[in-house]
């Protein structure tokens, strides 16, 4: 008998989604949802990458986050960090600091790194393609319109 309450590695979550259709799924998610979620106390939680190198940890939901709410990141606490911000202050702050995102770090350390240049050339594709084929969902300026971005 299966465990319900198992909880499943991020590349084994949707055993048909790659992890480029994870990292879509995120996106669209990001938009939908108009904000990302970060862990904050006296400055922004980093995690290393395989290299050495230091990542911006966001998720797209407050529950994969409060994950890692213990050891070094006991005392951090969730913070929403709105579209407009991200795209506007955090990820070219983040390009200057020569440092990648990493999105829906999981316990385990899986998580999918990207480049900030990357994530802002995605938003932006998304938003084209949302703002095409809805373009009421931008009535409510929650969304920058791809042309801000």
């Amino acid at each position: 008998m299966r465990n319900p309450y198992q909880r499943h590695l991020l590349g084994q979550s949707h055993p048909l989604l790659n992890p480029k259709d994870l990292y879509k799924q995120f996106i669209e998610t990001m938009l939908m949802q108009k904000h990302v979620i970060g862990l904050y106390d006296d400055g922004w939680a980093l995690c290393s990458t395989p290299t050495g190198q230091q990542a911006f940890a966001i998720w797209q939901s407050k529950n994969l986050a409060q994950l890692l709410q213990k050891g070094s990141w006991q005392n951090y606490q969730i913070q929403e960090i709105s579209l407009s911000t991200l795209v506007q202050k955090l990820i070219p702050y983040v390009r200057e600091q020569s440092t990648l995102f990493s999105l829906n770090l999981t316990p385990e350390g899986q998580n999918f790194l990207i480049k900030p240049e990357n994530l802002l050339t995605d938003i932006k594709r998304c938003l084209y393609q949302l703002y095409m084929q809805k373009p009421e969902a931008f009535a409510d300026l929650q969304l920058p319109l791809p042309r801000s971005v």
